[in-house]
């Protein structure tokens, strides 16, 4: 699959990238070889991938925060995620790609024009300190072109070396990058981010999703489940994914929800992007019940939604990985054979979302030809996972509490509780004080 891509993916990111690197090479700014420096730092983070990856990020703003408390931090992400970061108090700013629009441009060139104009518009005159991509993988979405362009005095990013795709893809990306991390053994990509924190002076241990949901957000999320009848459990089901053969039958989806019945009095809620209305329409007409149905939502509305759940069941996609952070349950339909390689994209070993209590569901053993990752374009080895195993481990989650005890307080979340006191001194205050503490240990306030 990913031999397909190379040719396009040579113009519009490998090109643009080596020249830029070869213009950076010329300018004159001292650089500075690491984060010692007396004065306050400022960092760029550029996140421009899917949704998952910017939720699995999150904890790097808040160590970068912690290790250096007067630092500045700039996060550059897709314009749909602006949204979920935007309560987060360890961002100072988010920056936005501008979305090309024309369909019949080739999406390689419309990722490199958002890329130059986005440049031309919010980067030329800036200048940072430490400009980061924590991808670990194939950079597909000219990150690394827009560390060089960004004007930081370093840059900090994994080396070509990480996978056999970046090898080819990305030959000489290396020269970009003044601290070039090594790939080191497969882990989670959540470990891979905190690998960038060490290597600029932050702690590597706090790794506890940062996804700031606000009371406003709240009251949202009650007017859509506003016709839920009183004493039913939530349970959301995440129909989308990236691509088709990580997407479970909608029929196994219905079938799940009507064994669930059988036990709990449960209330479906459908969770889909805009564009996947019309399978939430039809699975909607499978199911016993009438669901709530939120299309398109808002992804901070959709994260309290999905706080209100005692369950989430869904494929291998960024709404899992979003359930999981604010505390759902979280039952993951994957493709990827359990006997698979461990660092494909699509292992639960480098992606299953970062939670308390998160189960994936895989197949024992590829399909056909699919020894070390599925191959083929549509639903194929996630066939191998049954709605019976889905529904039996369904029914374990909602028996049981939270499986993972609370993580202990540190200073550094009662730093973030105290500060928000300070800066608040009203009932405000206290509440963004109190949230904090419950994040890390919901009995506090039992």
């Amino acid at each position: 699959m990913r031999a397909r891509l190379l040719p396009p993916h040579f113009f519009a990111v490998r090109v643009p990238t080596l020249l830029a690197i070869f213009w950076r090479a010329h300018i004159a700014r001292p650089k500075i070889t690491g984060a010692n420096r007396s004065g306050p730092l400022s960092f760029i983070i550029l996140r421009l991938d899917a949704l998952g990856d910017v939720v699995l990020t999150t904890p790097i703003f808040r160590a970068l925060k912690a290790a250096h408390p007067r630092s500045r931090c700039t996060v550059v992400v897709q314009k749909s995620y602006k949204s979920l970061l935007a309560t987060n108090p360890h961002i100072d700013e988010i920056l936005t790609l501008p979305v090309i629009r024309p369909k019949w441009l080739p999406q390689g060139l419309r990722r490199l024009l958002s890329a130059l104009f986005f440049y031309w518009t919010k980067l030329r005159h800036r200048q940072f300190d430490f400009a980061i991509s924590p991808r670990w993988d194939l950079d597909e979405h000219l990150a690394t072109f827009l560390c060089v362009m960004s004007g930081a005095a370093s840059r900090v990013g994994y080396s070509e070396q990480a996978s056999a795709a970046k090898r080819v893809a990305n030959r000489g990306f290396d020269r970009a990058y003044d601290i070039c991390l090594p790939p080191g053994p497969i882990r989670h990509e959540i470990q891979r981010n905190m690998a960038v924190c060490e290597a600029l002076g932050a702690s590597r241990d706090d790794t506890w999703l940062d996804i700031h949901i606000t009371e406003h957000d709240r009251r949202r999320a009650a007017r859509l489940l506003a016709k839920v009848p009183p004493g039913a459990k939530l349970v959301a089901l995440g129909i989308g994914a990236q691509s088709a053969g990580r997407r479970w039958p909608l029929q196994r989806y219905a079938t799940v929800i009507a064994r669930l019945q059988f036990t709990y009095r449960v209330w479906p809620v459908i969770v889909c992007s805009e564009a996947e209305l019309g399978e939430a329409l039809k699975l909607a007409a499978l199911l016993p019940e009438k669901p709530v149905i939120v299309s398109g939502a808002r992804l901070r509305d959709v994260g309290a939604v999905l706080e209100r759940c005692a369950l989430f069941i869904g494929n291998d996609s960024g709404c899992a990985h979003l359930a999981a952070a604010v505390g759902c349950k979280t039952v993951v339909i994957s493709r990827h054979p359990h006997n698979g390689d461990p660092n494909h994209f699509n292992s639960p070993v480098r992606f299953a979302p970062h939670g308390r209590d998160v189960r994936v569901l895989q197949p024992a053993s590829g399909r056909d030809n699919c020894a070390q990752a599925c191959r083929v374009g549509g639903p194929h080895c996630i066939l191998q996972v049954s709605a019976d195993e889905v529904a039996a481990t369904a029914q374990e989650m909602l028996r049981r509490r939270h499986s993972v005890a609370p993580q202990p307080l540190t200073a550094n979340h009662l730093d973030t509780a105290l500060q928000a006191l300070m800066e608040g001194h009203s009932a405000r205050g206290l509440r963004a004080a109190t949230e904090a503490i419950k994040r890390v240990d919901p009995r506090a306030f039992a």
